[in-house]
């Protein structure tokens, strides 16, 4: 089988994100299991600006084939064609019903993967064709989108290659990963000036606009207790320096796949209530309203980070449990592709 992941977001190492990681684990487990995989993908804003107009950049060096173009969309039937891909698996973009659309019109047995519920990002709309197989990332998101659309999708949880996040050892720091507004940025720096004997490390992920992150980054160097890290590609180095996690996001998580990570380390999560991350904290942390006062999630934050060891023990239960799952999760994923490219 040959699997093509098309999307309109840049791919690694230009964007670190849910997305990117859960499509590179995916496709290297495909090639564990005897498929092939590889990625069309937009570019960020950086590489579109020195690309060559209409152009597909392809490399190698994540170890299956990635293509980049300004559009992707236009490229797509022929990308399909030139690599002969068996099934198309579109994932969530900005332009998702477009690509959708041309999939289709490439004649290309086709999916659709949703990871995300931000239906105003669709660019049209997704209907519930027989001709496509429709995917979800969590229950969460599959009865959001049967809720906008009608559509009936089966979920297949994000795949996390546990190895790739175990870090064999933790830290002191409360660990916030993806400085954005849409994450609780500034509910991070609320509790940062709360607590201010408590280290925070924070981690950037998605691409910053440089004002902001000049910003940002002043605002963590006048509390003091704030270790700011551009985005890496190894992140067992940062869950090593971890007591715990904090994942106020005030929008609605499709999954959240960084509290995974971090209960691989056996590290109790502090979340908000929003989509999926309350089934996936479960009991190895707190989840709250991000609209609840700021003493609450201080006093929330400090019960975790003082009191750990129980929801240490509950996270690294939760983490191997779903670690012991991934064989599970590819060989799902690929029956469902087959079973739908023979229909």
């Amino acid at each position: 089988m040959r699997v093509l992941f098309v999307s309109d977001h840049p791919h690694l190492p230009q964007v670190r994100g849910g997305l990117q990681t859960t499509t590179h684990d995916l496709c290297l487990a495909l090639r564990q299991v005897g498929a092939e995989a590889a990625v069309l993908c937009g570019r960020s804003d950086q590489d579109a600006a020195s690309a060559v107009a209409d152009a597909v950049d392809t490399d190698g060096s994540l170890g299956y084939p990635v293509m980049r173009a300004s559009a992707p969309q236009d490229a797509l039937a022929g990308v399909a064609q030139a690599w002969n891909a068996g099934v198309v698996v579109v994932q969530s973009g900005t332009a998702l019903a477009p690509m959708v659309a041309a999939s289709l019109r490439s004649g290309r047995p086709t999916a659709v993967y949703l990871h995300n519920v931000e239906i105003h990002q669709v660019r049209g709309h997704l209907v519930a064709d027989p001709s496509l197989l429709y995917l979800a990332n969590s229950d969460f998101t599959a009865q959001r989108w049967r809720a906008l659309c009608g559509l009936h999708c089966t979920v297949v949880p994000p795949l996390v290659r546990a190895d790739a996040y175990r870090a064999g050892r933790t830290g002191d720091s409360v660990l916030f990963v993806n400085p954005v507004p849409v994450k609780g940025v500034e509910l991070m720096f609320a509790l940062a000036a709360r607590c201010q004997d408590l280290p925070f490390l924070v981690l950037e992920s998605w691409q910053l606009q440089a004002p902001f992150r000049a910003h940002c980054r002043r605002r963590a160097q006048q509390l003091g207790n704030i270790t700011w890290r551009e985005p890496t590609d190894d992140m067992r180095a940062v869950y090593a320096q971890a007591r715990m996690l904090l994942m106020p996001s005030v929008w609605e998580e499709a999954f959240g796949r960084t509290v995974i990570e971090a209960q691989l380390n056996g590290l109790p999560v502090l979340a908000s209530n929003r989509g999926a991350l309350p089934q996936l904290v479960g009991d190895a942390g707190i989840t709250l309203d991000p609209h609840a006062p700021i003493a609450t999630w201080g006093d929330a934050l400090r019960r975790l980070y003082a009191a750990d060891a129980p929801w240490r023990a509950a996270s690294r239960a939760q983490g191997e449990a779903y670690a012991a799952s991934a064989p599970m999760i590819v060989a799902d994923f690929v029956s469902l592709l087959a079973a739908h490219a023979a229909r």
